[in-house]
């Protein structure tokens, strides 16, 4: 049993690791294999049409005739970039934020980690729809808007490993040698908090992609003529009676991509655990 555990860990992100691996080279190089544009309309198929390989729709067409195959995987590039860029931002106000809170401490600590709590209170979804709201629903608001939500449980993680990190003997001897705050901080705490950084970062990824599409499904996300998995979905929806391949193809690519980054994050959290 304690073999047999750890094997099927390593075999599980083994696998979700090969997937993901060829959903991103799919929406990488997908697009080029296909003659179609993402916004073109094929007046010579059927609108609606669907999927075949004859006529070279692979995936169908959506109500408007246009190409689902190269809408998937395009609506994919928007996804994941949406979930990197969005995960980049969470990274570095987290790190920051939790380092600072947690290496100073006392006053500093309450303050900062009182911030987070105010925040966590607060229904992220609709501070990022008020963002959207208040700010318009360009693409580049839209990673910042879910990066800058997404770092509180980032921020959390890094302060309680910063208090434990403050506390070796390493960084002891490099304060009584007078080395510098910042120094020590960026030569000694963050180089040490690169594994549970890693292992969060890996599951707001799919929080990021899940928020996306959620807000894309509203019609507060990705706007035309860009498309993502989101959007493709409440297009599907939409005309799941007449058309279900438009929502299965989308759906079946987000969550797979999901429930693949979650077990990869899992993965590396129970590596970190186990160190």
């Amino acid at each position: 049993m304690t073999i047999a555990k750890p094997l099927a860990r390593h075999f599980a992100g083994g696998v979700a690791a090969v997937i993901l691996g060829l959903i991103v080279l799919a929406v990488s190089i997908g697009p080029l294999l296909s003659p179609h544009a993402v916004d073109a309309i094929d007046f010579a198929a059927d609108w609606g049409a669907a999927p075949t390989l004859d006529a070279r729709h692979w995936f169908g067409t959506d109500s408007l005739g246009r190409d689902l195959f190269v809408r998937t995987l395009e609506g994919g590039r928007t996804s994941l970039l949406v979930g990197l860029v969005a995960t980049m931002v969470s990274v570095i106000i987290g790190v920051a934020w939790g380092a600072l809170a947690g290496y100073f401490g006392g006053r500093i600590d309450q303050w900062m980690m009182r911030g987070v709590d105010v925040l966590y209170a607060l229904p992220f979804l609709f501070i990022v729809i008020l963002l959207m709201v208040a700010f318009g629903r360009e693409l580049w608001l839209v990673f910042a808007a879910i990066g800058a939500v997404t770092w509180l449980d980032m921020a959390r993680v890094v302060r309680g490993q910063t208090l434990a990190l403050r506390q070796r003997g390493f960084v002891i001897a490099a304060g009584l040698a007078g080395v510098t705050d910042v120094r020590i901080i960026l030569r000694h705490i963050l180089p040490n908090l690169s594994a549970p950084v890693i292992a969060v970062a890996t599951l707001t990824v799919p929080q990021a992609i899940l928020i996306e599409s959620f807000l894309s499904f509203l019609g507060l996300g990705v706007q035309e003529p860009h498309a993502s998995w989101g959007m493709l979905i409440n297009d599907g929806a939409r005309d799941m009676e007449i058309t279900p391949w438009a929502l299965a193809f989308p759906a079946g690519f987000l969550v797979t991509t999901l429930l693949c980054l979650n077990v990869l994050g899992e993965r590396l959290r129970q590596r970190d655990g186990d160190r």
